[in-house]
């Protein structure tokens, strides 16, 4: 009996864990496809009746999205600075954390604290100072200087999570390299970079995600119509009166299609990432 009661109580835990989960998929999917849905309504449909099927489906509002928003430009000046960020990011983010996690010196650990330092200062609070630079350097009105903004900010994040990963790197292949005489370089490029790929994915992705879908700083920065970026291309269809809600929501499932074709090439490397290090 008391082996048949713990068999009972056991197999309870799996289905209230699935139930939790179904939950939880329902509460995240019912809204995004009643976003879908509504991105197929016009205005008046929208106000009759939000939620269901569309009475009339106007496919037309996506090619309206796309040609009166000029969507085709702005999502190929947001590629540009998500791309090139999120490059420039691995880059140097790699470079000074594998430095940090692999050479022990003098202010070692005050430069890796300073880099966490950048945690608790959110950098839309020095937007006023980064402004100024940008004008003193010329690069008002230039995608560079989105892409020099959202690099920087993405430093105490990523170094953070790569320190940690190449700390859990085996030593031994370095040391076997340094004896067949590779160079540290080579060492950072062949050995360490192809180990830490699932880390350096999650670095990517959440880069991605911020740079694709920022708008603070491309509104500051940006004034000529074809330097936007995509989110904030979308602001056009917003007026003083009203919102044009029949371009905006086919507009947000354009925006939304790139980052969710990168989570799904990806996902396998990003679960591994944030995963790393839990199970020894």
């Amino acid at each position: 009996m008391a082996a048949l009661s713990r068999r009972r109580s056991g197999s309870r835990g799996p289905v209230f864990s699935h139930v939790v989960l179904i939950l939880g998929v329902l509460v995240i999917l019912l809204p995004l496809t009643n976003l879908v849905l509504m991105s197929f309504m016009s205005l008046q449909d929208m106000a009759a009746s939000p939620i269901g099927l569309p009475p009339t489906w106007h496919f037309s509002n996506y090619a309206d999205a796309w040609n009166q928003g000029n969507l085709g430009q702005y999502l190929i000046n947001s590629g540009i600075v998500a791309v090139v960020s999120v490059a420039g990011t691995l880059l140097f983010a790699s470079l000074a954390a594998y430095v940090l996690a692999r050479f022990r010196f003098r202010g070692n650990t005050a430069i890796y604290l300073l880099f966490l330092a950048g945690y608790a200062l959110p950098i839309q609070l020095i937007a006023v100072p980064l402004f100024v630079m940008m004008v003193n350097l010329n690069l008002i009105n230039n995608l560079v200087s989105v892409i020099l903004v959202y690099i920087a900010g993405s430093m105490p994040f990523s170094i953070f999570l790569l320190v940690n990963y190449f700390r859990t790197l085996p030593k031994e292949l370095e040391e076997a390299a340094r004896i067949e005489g590779a160079n540290e370089l080579q060492i950072y490029a062949y050995i360490d970079m192809p180990l830490a790929r699932p880390a350096l994915t999650t670095v990517a992705l959440f880069n991605f995600v911020g740079a694709w879908n920022g708008l603070f700083f491309p509104l500051i920065l940006l004034a000529d119509n074809s330097k936007m970026t995509v989110t904030v291309g979308v602001l056009s269809f917003i007026g003083q009166y009203e919102a044009q809600w029949n371009l905006i929501l086919p507009a947000l499932i354009i925006i939304m299609i790139p980052t969710l074709l990168v989570f799904a090439l990806a996902s396998g490397q990003f679960i591994r990432g944030l995963t790393a290090g839990s199970i020894k």
